[in-house]
């Protein structure tokens, strides 16, 4: 009977701890929703089509508490056949272990350069296309005539940031990570007659799909293989097809809040036995004045791959490709009333020693707002050995 009696006391008691927790959970931990998102218009000569294209990137922010915070990012857009994609860009977790010191741990974009971690978003970036070393090969580069060095690169793994104060406007920063790394890509054109011919372990490498081959005219496909870029896959996945991880880091100096100037490291093996490696060095400046941008970055990249010698054994050869983009940004509005909220773009951009091109684009930018633009973009891309094009494109891009 004198339990009974308690029964009430005791269920008010729990429902008022369960509030006392839960307002202490709230002043902890807060939420936001951030992003962008954009429409364009883009007109290519050589492809002989037009057509706009939408896509729209929520990103979700959440603090935890004081010394934790979730961050992720998705894109979602529609496709050529109409079908509604949604990717994971990145989705990963931050732990403050000081003021000056954070673990990452998850899919992150890699800090490799400046576009890829911090300028690729489409309000930010000041034309409607990626710059010329980047895109061609997947990722938020997408279609373009030159083929780039580098997408935007993600990958899952673990990372370490790391500031240094230097007085008053001065820092700088150091990242290092640990990731699954990439992989070769699959065969597509060469994937019918490679099940004519006999399995070997690795017919996922374009390089040595036909190691063991015997008849002369296969040797001769061997050569030609070995005279062409390996195609490697960068997107992130959840496997990794060796033991070996990733590794890389980008350290830059910072005289703030106009000047960073950074470089870059990237190194993987991408085969299964883990002979064949990647690897990719950068430089790069981001320069804002009152009246101007200036962007640049230069890569460079080494791809290993098989070439079959006179004994008919395999050796290892190496391809190297560079290529740099300059991009700069006049605020025509900040100096002529007139010209208010528009800015004007020029960037030049070339890929060299291998599959080499240059392209010249000429920009003019209107600013809504601060984080809403309308964004016009003329290209000329001559491309070496290769098809030339030029494209046109109108975007309206917003962040928030």
């Amino acid at each position: 009977m004198n339990m009974l009696k308690l029964l009430p006391f005791a269920i008010a008691t729990a429902v008022a701890s369960g509030h006392l927790l839960a307002n202490e959970q709230q002043n902890n931990s807060r939420f936001a929703l951030a992003g962008y998102g954009d429409v364009k218009y883009e007109d290519s000569k050589l492809m002989d089509t037009s057509a706009f294209s939408a896509r729209f990137v929520p990103i979700f922010l959440f603090s935890l508490n004081d010394k934790m915070h979730i961050e992720a990012e998705t894109e979602i857009s529609v496709d050529e056949n109409g079908e509604t994609e949604v990717e994971l860009e990145y989705a990963d977790i931050h732990y403050f272990l000081s003021d000056t010191t954070t673990f990452t741990a998850g899919k992150f974009l890699l800090p490799f350069g400046q576009y890829g971690p911090n300028q690729h978003p489409s309000w930010i970036n000041r034309s409607a296309f990626s710059p010329g070393i980047y895109g061609g090969l997947g990722g938020h580069g997408g279609y373009q005539p030159m083929q780039g060095l580098l997408p935007v690169m993600s990958d899952i793994g673990v990372g370490i940031q790391h500031i240094i104060p230097l007085g008053k406007n001065q820092k700088i920063f150091f990242d290092v990570y640990m990731t699954n790394g990439l992989a070769a890509e699959a065969p597509h054109d060469d994937e019918e007659d490679a099940h004519d011919e006999e399995p070997v372990q690795d017919g996922h490498e374009e390089e040595v799909v036909d190691e063991h081959a015997e008849e002369e005219d296969e040797h001769e496909e061997v050569d030609d293989h070995a005279l062409e870029l390996p195609e490697l896959a960068f997107e992130a996945t959840s496997a990794d097809n060796n033991s070996d991880k990733a590794f890389g880091g980008r350290i830059a100096y910072a005289f703030l809040p106009g000047i960073e100037v950074g470089a870059s490291y990237y190194t993987a093996k991408y085969d299964d036995d883990e002979k064949l490696g990647f690897t990719a060095t950068g430089f790069d400046i981001n320069w804002i004045g009152n009246h101007y941008i200036v962007r640049g970055e230069y890569i460079k990249t080494e791809t290993d791959a098989f070439e079959e010698d006179e004994h008919e054994e395999n050796k290892v050869i190496t391809f190297d490709r560079n290529g740099w983009y300059l991009q700069a940004t006049f605020m025509a509005g900040k100096m002529f009333n007139v010209l208010q909220g528009t800015d004007f773009v020029v960037e030049y951009a070339e890929t060299n020693k291998i599959n080499e091109a240059e392209r010249w684009a000429y920009g003019i930018n209107y600013w809504l707002d601060s984080r809403a633009v309308i964004k016009a973009t003329y290209e000329d891309t001559t491309v070496h050995d290769g098809e030339d094009d030029k494209r046109f494109a109108i975007q309206y891009s917003y962040g928030f």
